[in-house]
C-alpha cells in the first residue's frame, strides 16, 4: 500500500509540474485576446493629410477664389478678395486677370467703360460696377479729386499665359447687404460676398 501511494503521489506531482510548465510557456499574465487587442492599439496610426489652405492673399495667384468668370478671348477674371473699409463707406474688390489663350490680348481698353469724364479710363477698370440686386442699386467706381478712378490703371496688353492683379473701389452698399454682382465689361456677372466692415 505504501509503495502504491508513493507511486500515485509521484504521478500527480509529475502531471502538475507538466501543467505548470505548459502554462508558464504560454501565459505571460496577459490573456491571448488581450495581447492581440493590445498589439492593435499600440500600432502607429497613419498620418492624416492636412487640409488644404484656402487663406492665401488676394493678389498672389493662390487658392482663394470667391468667383471666376471668363470673358472675351479667353481672359479669366478671378475675384480673390472683397473688403469693406473700417468706416463702412467703401468696398474694395481685388481680382486677377489672366490670359489663358495662346495669343496676346490687346482689348484692355474695353474695361474702361464709356464714361468719357473719367481721367485715364481707357487702360483701367473704370467700367466696373457693383450691383446690389436685392435693392436694385448699381454702384460705380469711386473717383479721386483729379477725376481718375480708384481702380487699377495703366493696364497694358496681356501676353499668352500672363496674369496681373487688379482692384476697384466702390461706395459700400448697406451693411445688411451680404452679396453683390461684380461686373466688368465683356465679362459675365461674378457674384461675391460683401461681409462686414473690418
Amino acid at each position: 500500500m505504501t509503495i502504491r501511494n508513493s507511486l500515485r503521489t509521484a504521478g500527480v506531482l509529475a502531471a502538475s509540474t507538466l501543467a505548470l510548465t505548459a502554462c508558464s510557456a504560454d501565459d505571460t499574465s496577459v490573456p491571448q485576446k488581450d495581447r492581440a487587442s493590445e498589439s492593435r492599439t499600440t500600432a502607429p496610426e497613419p498620418e492624416q493629410p492636412s487640409a488644404p489652405d484656402h487663406t492665401t492673399g488676394p493678389d498672389d495667384g493662390g487658392d482663394r477664389v470667391l468667383d471666376q468668370v471668363t470673358g472675351r478671348d479667353s481672359i479669366v477674371l478671378t475675384i480673390t478678395g472683397v473688403e469693406r473699409s473700417a468706416s463702412g463707406k467703401s468696398v474694395t474688390v481685388s481680382a486677377t486677370l489672366k490670359n489663358t489663350g495662346t495669343k496676346g490680348f490687346f482689348g484692355i481698353s474695353a474695361y474702361g467703360g464709356t464714361d468719357a469724364s473719367i481721367t485715364g479710363r481707357m487702360h483701367s477698370l473704370a467700367g466696373a460696377t457693383l450691383t446690389d440686386t436685392a435693392n436694385s442699386l448699381r454702384y460705380y467706381v469711386l473717383r479721386d479729386t483729379a477725376g481718375g478712378c480708384l481702380c487699377s490703371t495703366a493696364l497694358r496688353a496681356l501676353d499668352a499665359g500672363e496674369m496681373v492683379p487688379v482692384f476697384a473701389q466702390f461706395p459700400a452698399p448697406p451693411a445688411s447687404v451680404r452679396s453683390a454682382d461684380f461686373q466688368l465689361p465683356t465679362f459675365p456677372n461674378a457674384t461675391i460676398p460683401l461681409g462686414a466692415a473690418r
